[in-house]
């Protein structure tokens, strides 16, 4: 809080007071407290003096009074804000100039709208005066109903609110409600099973009956009652849910020879948006880890539960751990027809999901596509990565000469002719897994999953999308216990690409199984999920936090009239800039700036943004973006990265962005396009290291 402030809620705060501002004493902390939620109205002396001064005499409690008045107009002065207005019998408060806590939570707690009831929520820290008192019982009085009258808004707010979160399916938004209501109020049954309810529909079953428990021991100590029949209900409907949810049912006649069950209805679909876009989720299972699956190309989460054996591989996932999967944005059951993504994008899809569900720190495992985006999200939030699960998995899409085992451009296209050639039909399974060749049930059933995944188009734009992801710059900046898998007999990711994988991740732990399945449901599925779960149940090291993978954008401005530094004079504006793009400030000298980013396309982004604001100016911006790991101390970031990009922009000229080879190719479907524009020697770094001009930014 920059401006002058007084804060009533959680405590007593007035900006500056006992430190730039003259400490007050604490009967007139009190009459400020009255006075302000009578702001504007006159009060008489006599009540005020009767109110803080009671056990003293009249003349003694008006001294008192005016000692007060006095101490606080002296520190209002200082910080700026509020006035006095004062007579012989009456004072005034009134607030001109700060920002009163209070009033502000009436007025946002009024509102109708969600958002508004969460900034109240946000305002009240706490309850009026919280930890404050006097041996003044008028006084108390006063407090004990304010307080009171200031709690049950607060209370009438979370109801609306988890109200709100149940009828629309936000079930971490009604958690987080829910259990803030009840640290309030914890004889609410009814929000103990708006709790319940939310926790469930996270997949979250253990809390939820651990919630009921906590619900019946608050009952019994404090009313000497038992749980409702609507809440007892409840209980056993998720305890029988949880009993039968990891077992596996006895072998019918629906099941086949193998043992994997034909008839498995698929869980609920939640969904959450992330940009705009619907990303739609499935939960399933009840184990201590939580494990999201990013899966390759293209999936469906309903249609996935029609295959015997992936539903087995999903239903052995969820017996030691609380399995989330989603469909990536553009496919399956989450919003279509929203344009190719980038994986930066993909990665804020991932987080979104993962705090849908409540997520704090996950397992990542990614099959085959999904594979390259686990891998920027681990190295950008290592705090929120237990692990990297990696099967199928590649760094680079496509032929090149340091890459030389991915596909040529040419066979990707031959491979694309097949696909659209074929769409609809019993699926060629050749690549995707050989072994399953000759099952009818599982070849038709796969055809019927890519229909109800993609459209043709779509399909073929995806895989084209897919096979120009290169994040081999990324790889030393994982620094998260991994477990890469691979096939070695894998006709769409060599065995190569995999160990290629383990030898730049530090610390992977790498297993190639025989075969030649690519999928995660083939022959070697039961042995997958025996080494995943083999390595996320044991001992997870704390992710680190000192070594992050960021985005560097360096800028050096000139133009400036009167020789004032451009960095300063336009601070303003470049604050704003960053602040939209979610960049942050870490240096500024002599007309040059560095700012960091979790996201390239955000760096470049604002680095356009900042040029063509401040050329209105007559001040012209040079700017280079290079994406690698820094180590943060504090507020101090140093590293290779930042000495990478400030070398870049000595490559630029006035108007232009510079980029890292690094930055083009994690930027793939951003609509970004990027011309060459030569190349340096770095230190550290084999050959030469090639820069680009973002098309049209000069």
């Amino acid at each position: 809080m920059t401006g002058p402030y007084l804060h009533l809620l959680g405590g007593f705060d007035f900006a500056g007071v006992g430190a730039t501002v003259p400490a007050i004493s604490r009967k007139a902390r009190a009459m400020v407290a009255y006075l302000a939620l009578q702001s504007g109205h006159s009060q008489s002396r006599e009540k005020l003096a009767t109110l803080l001064w009671g056990i003293n005499s009249e003349a003694q409690a008006r001294m008192s009074l005016r000692q007060a008045v006095s101490s606080v107009r002296k520190a209002m002065q200082t910080c700026g804000g509020g006035r006095f207005l004062t007579d012989g019998n009456s004072v005034a408060l009134h607030l001109d100039g700060l920002d009163f806590d209070v009033a502000r939570f009436e007025a946002l707690v009024a509102s109708p709208a969600p958002e508004d009831l969460e900034l109240a929520l946000n305002v009240y820290r706490g309850d009026l005066l919280d930890g404050f008192g006097l041996k003044e019982e008028p006084f108390e009085d006063w407090l004990r109903i304010e307080r009171e009258r200031l709690r049950a808004l607060a209370v009438a707010a979370l109801d609306r609110l988890v109200a709100h979160y149940a009828a629309t399916n936000d079930p971490a938004a009604c958690v987080r409600a829910a259990a803030r209501l009840l640290a309030m109020d914890p004889l609410r049954e009814d929000v103990h099973r708006a709790l319940m309810r939310a926790y469930a529909a996270q997949g979250r079953t253990n809390l939820a009956l651990k919630q009921y428990e906590h619900c019946r021991t608050a009952l019994l100590r404090d009313l000497k009652l038992q749980p409702e029949p609507e809440t007892r209900q409840l209980f056993e409907t998720l305890r029988t849910r949880r009993t039968m949810a990891p077992a596996r049912p006895p072998t019918t006649d629906a099941d086949d020879a193998t043992g994997f069950s034909h008839e498995l209805a698929a869980p609920p679909t939640h969904y959450v948006k992330s940009a705009g876009i619907n990303i739609a989720y499935q939960v399933t299972g009840d184990g201590p880890v939580d494990l999201i699956h990013v899966p390759g190309w293209v999936s469906n989460l309903d249609h996935a539960w029609g295959s015997p054996r992936l539903s087995h591989v999903h239903r052995r996932l969820g017996t030691f751990s609380r399995l989330i999967r989603m469909d990536k944005r553009g496919t399956g059951l989450s919003d279509r027809n929203v344009g190719l993504p980038t994986l930066e994008e993909r990665m804020e899809d991932v987080r979104a999901v993962l705090d849908a569900v409540g997520s704090k720190r996950t397992v990542l495992f990614g099959s085959s596509e999904g594979g390259p985006m686990c891998m920027l999200f681990a190295a950008t939030y290592p705090e929120r990565t237990a692990a990297l699960v990696l099967n199928g998995a590649y760094a680079r899409g496509r032929w090149s000469q340091d890459y030389p085992w991915a596909k040529t451009s040419e066979q990707v296209e031959e491979d694309l002719a097949i696909v659209e050639k074929e769409w609809g039909a019993a699926a060629d399974m050749s690549n995707a897994a050989p072994s399953l060749m000759s099952d009818t049930f599982e070849t038709e059933w796969f055809a019927a999953y890519l229909r109800n995944s993609a459209s043709p188009a779509d399909a073929i734009a995806l895989w084209r999308w897919g096979a120009e992801i290169d994040v081999r710059d990324i790889l030393p900046a994982v620094h998260v216990p991994t477990l890469i898998m691979q096939t070695t007999g894998d006709g769409w990711v060599k065995r190569e690409e995999g160990r290629y994988l383990a030898t730049h991740i530090e610390g992977a732990r790498y297993i190639e199984f025989a075969g030649r399945d690519h999928v995660i449901w083939g022959e070697n599925s039961d042995r997958i999920v025996d080494e995943i779960q083999a390595f996320v149940t044991g001992a997870l090291p704390a992710a680190p936090g000192e070594r992050l993978l960021v985005s560097v954008l360096s800028l050096d401005m000139t133009g400036s009239p009167f020789g004032i530094d451009p960095a300063e004079r336009h601070a303003e504006a470049l604050r704003g800039e960053l602040l939209a793009a979610e960049g942050r400030e870490i240096r500024r000298s002599d007309g040059k700036v560095l700012a960091v980013f979790q996201r390239p396309t955000r760096s470049i982004q604002c680095a356009i943004a900042i040029r063509d604001r401040l050329r209105q100016s007559g001040v012209e911006v040079r700017s280079a973006v290079h994406i690698g790991e820094c180590e943060q101390r504090g507020h101090q970031f140093s590293g290779a990265a930042i000495e990478l990009s400030s070398r870049l922009l000595d490559h630029a000229r006035p108007g232009e962005i510079i980029a890292s080879r690094t930055v083009r190719d994690l930027v793939v479907g951003s609509g970004l396009r990027f011309e060459k524009r030569g190349e340096m020697a770095a230190s550290g770094l084999p050959g030469a290291f090639p820069f680009y001009a973002v098309d049209g930014s000069a």
